[in-house]
């Protein structure tokens, strides 16, 4: 019974992520609309324009004369000779013959040679054709042209020298005419751009969409916790939607933290559900996990600050560690954050953070000292010596895909975690990142994927990361630091 129950779930769990996949990719086809509906639109314009030209330059004028008649064959007796007079044969077989017979002696050779030098022409003007009434010896002929008088006068000359011509073929024959032809006076076909002009600008904007559909399934980017297991191989530690905030109210409170009001539940059980992965991933054994990404905007210190601070609520004590030096953004995302400081001396400060339950530490370096901190064997000792006070130290650091800083970094931290912002950047930078963290000591614990939307609606806007300049002077790491740190005893915010 207990297996049955356990192959229906997991039956269930492959079920759910199939139809998360499915309305991830109808997700990703909205947002491709919403992101390129421009091109829709100029592809459109595009189209639409160039037809309307091409009709409007191709476009000439086609005038029409038309004639209706019957046509009649002389009657011959029993003996061979043909009667005076010309009749009307009423029986199929005849009227059969005619509709057969007429138009081919139109299109015939002699008939256009015999209207061409009664015209005085090299070639004919005007197209002859003719159409019939079914079982009957009426017809109607036509002359299309792109001159009216000699459309006009083809017309005229075929009438005329039609009878001499279909003797060869069925006998001598009469026209009687039933209509005249008439000069014509305007053309008979139409500009008919509006047709043209909107079949053009249809197909265009269908053109656009079909690129979105190519765009959104041939994307090669990380969107589900699937994919991180699929495509890089890795656990997912935890899904962090996406947050969004009124755009007209300014004076509303955008930090993304735990301790802001406007956080929905949603996103405070998405860091409760992260808290508890690492927990169980660092084993009780490993203190030092570094947060890193694999380019600038990915969200890891939105990660890191909410982590440390769910971590704190359970009764751990949490120390931040800004190793991002070239960037500094931890300070930056707890502006709003009361501070208060704990300790100092020339190499490092240590202040708390009382509305998050945790301590920061923060190195003062200028740009030219940053090789004296990013060295393993410092960062290593100081790590060491905290463990001893703290349950947990997170270490925000710069992109990995980007500086060496970090896998330097990796090199003195236990664990790590890679953050992934959902849909952002391609696959094959995400798995460059991860061997570069692989080629060290570190054990990468898991991904985190963030800024998760929810099907069509999503959970709302960016968080609107900064992004820092990650691109000049990164030096050379050397091995001198010889900066002293406090006694560890005196920090930590509770009591073991």
């Amino acid at each position: 019974m207990k297996n049955t129950d356990s192959i229906q779930r997991s039956d269930q769990m492959k079920q759910n992520e199939e139809n998360a996949r499915i309305e991830l990719y109808i997700s990703d086809l909205w947002r491709g609309f919403v992101k390129f509906w421009w091109i829709c639109l100029s592809l459109s314009l595009i189209f639409a324009i160039a037809m309307f030209s091409f009709s409007y330059l191709s476009f000439t004028p086609r005038y029409t004369a038309s004639a209706t008649f019957t046509v009649q064959t002389q009657d011959v007796n029993a003996s061979g000779d043909a009667v005076s007079s010309y009749s009307f044969y009423y029986n199929r077989t005849t009227a059969a013959q005619l509709s057969d017979t007429f138009p081919f002696i139109l299109e015939s050779n002699l008939l256009q040679e015999t209207i061409c030098e009664d015209l005085g022409v090299s070639k004919m003007p005007a197209t002859i054709s003719a159409s019939t009434v079914t079982e009957t010896n009426m017809f109607t002929m036509k002359a299309v042209g792109t001159d009216a008088q000699a459309t006009y006068d083809t017309l005229v000359s075929a009438i005329e020298n039609y009878p001499q011509v279909a003797e060869y073929v069925i006998g001598s024959t009469k026209l009687t005419m039933i209509s005249e032809p008439v000069l014509p006076t305007t053309p008979s076909n139409s500009r008919s751009y509006l047709k043209r002009t909107v079949f053009a600008a249809g197909f265009g904007f269908l053109l656009g969409i079909a690129w979105i559909i190519v765009y959104a399934v041939f994307r090669n980017t990380i969107r589900t916790k699937q994919d991180i297991r699929e495509k890089l191989k890795h656990k997912c530690l935890g899904v962090i939607p996406n947050v969004t905030f009124k755009k007209h109210n300014r004076e509303v409170d955008r930090s993304i933290l735990l301790t802001n009001p406007q956080i929905g539940e949603g996103f405070l059980e998405a860091i409760r559900a992260l808290r508890n992965s690492v927990i169980q991933s660092a084993e009780g054994k490993h203190k030092v996990i570094m947060v890193t990404s694999a380019a600038p905007g990915e969200g890891k210190t939105t990660v890191t600050c909410n982590l440390a601070s769910s971590l704190s609520k359970v009764e751990k004590r949490v120390l931040i560690v800004e190793c991002d030096l070239r960037n500094p953004s931890v300070v930056n995302h707890i502006s709003n954050c009361e501070r208060r400081l704990v300790d100092e001396n020339e190499s490092l400060k240590i202040e708390n953070v009382d509305a998050l339950g945790v301590d920061l530490l923060t190195f003062k370096v200028g740009e030219k000292e940053i090789w004296r901190v990013i060295n393993g064997a410092y960062l290593k000792e100081i790590f060491e010596k905290f463990s001893k006070c703290y349950d947990f130290i997170i270490v925000d650091t710069p992109p990995c895909a980007l500086t060496s800083d970090s896998t330097i970094i990796a090199e003195a931290a236990e664990t790590s975690i890679l953050v992934i912002r959902q849909d952002s950047i391609r696959t094959t930078r995400i798995q460059y990142a991860i061997e570069s963290l692989l080629s060290t000591d570190t054990r990468l614990i898991g991904c985190v994927l963030n800024g998760a939307t929810d099907g069509l609606s999503g959970y709302g806007e960016s968080y609107g990361f900064r992004r820092g300049r990650y691109g000049y002077g990164y030096g050379h790491y050397g091995y001198g630091y010889g900066y002293g740190y406090g006694d560890p005893k005196k920090y930590g915010r509770k009591e073991k």
